[in-house]
């Protein structure tokens, strides 16, 4: 640890000080960027998450229930169809137990098909443990860093500038800042390239909610004509 020297102050002040308030500026203007960078990564979390909740809890479950009423009104159709009261006791068993397995087999094909969505949803769940556990090591190494300033700041309360833990000479100071410099413009162009992302992943993610909301618009339509289905259904049955 070197001492500080009177001598040495006028070279910092006149060599340093400029270097060193553009290089604040553009660190404290990365760390603003990269919070509002952020926030806008967890505004596309919530979107990703809410379109998923919406395509998995609302369209897939209007759709499943659209598919169980189309079942239960073919039978009905079938039932109440000429051609089918000609059938004998045994013919008319033989149909409906078909009808039971293109029932059971759609349900089957659909129950897969959850089940493919279910492990896409378990390794998400996977990678979001690993990003969970990579924040709490980051905010760990966080943690540790601030104990250590904290000691810091004692020795420098008790010791005065001798604590600082000064550099071995002004040149060796002005090699650092040229690294941190360098370090710091590097961090730029992630910020950029990370804003880039995420730009991108919003505009996918207002395609994806427009295509759900056309979803929707086609499952209601399609739900008109299934509910049209159902009354002429409950009209045979009235019939009986």
């Amino acid at each position: 640890m070197k001492p500080l020297s009177n001598a040495d102050a006028p070279i910092i002040e006149n060599t340093y000080r400029k270097e060193l308030f553009e290089l604040g500026s553009l660190v404290n203007g990365n760390r603003a960027r990269s919070h509002a960078h952020r926030s806008q990564i967890i505004d596309n979390v919530t979107k990703g998450l809410s379109s998923l909740l919406t395509a998995f809890s609302r369209n897939r479950n209007l759709m499943s229930e659209s598919t169980t009423d189309i079942y239960r009104t073919r039978r009905i159709f079938l039932e109440a169809h000429p051609d089918y009261q000609k059938l004998s006791v045994t013919q008319r068993q033989r149909v409906m137990d078909e009808i039971e397995y293109q029932c059971l087999k759609q349900r089957s094909d659909s129950n897969r098909e959850i089940m493919k969505l279910n492990v896409a949803l378990t390794r998400f769940n996977q990678e979001f443990i690993q990003l969970l556990n990579a924040v709490t090591e980051t905010n760990g190494t966080k943690l540790h860093f601030n104990d250590g300033q904290y000691e810091r700041n004692t020795e420098i309360l008790e010791n005065g500038p001798s604590g600082v833990n000064l550099t071995s000479d002004p040149e060796e100071l002005g090699s650092l800042i040229a690294t941190l410099m360098e370090q710091v413009s590097a961090n730029t162009e992630l910020l950029e390239e990370g804003f880039e992302a995420s730009n991108l992943n919003q505009e996918k993610f207002a395609g994806i909610r427009e295509n759900l909301d056309a979803e929707l618009a086609a499952i209601d339509e399609h739900w008109d004509k299934i509910e049209a289905q159902q009354l002429l259904a409950a009209e045979l049955l009235g019939r009986e």
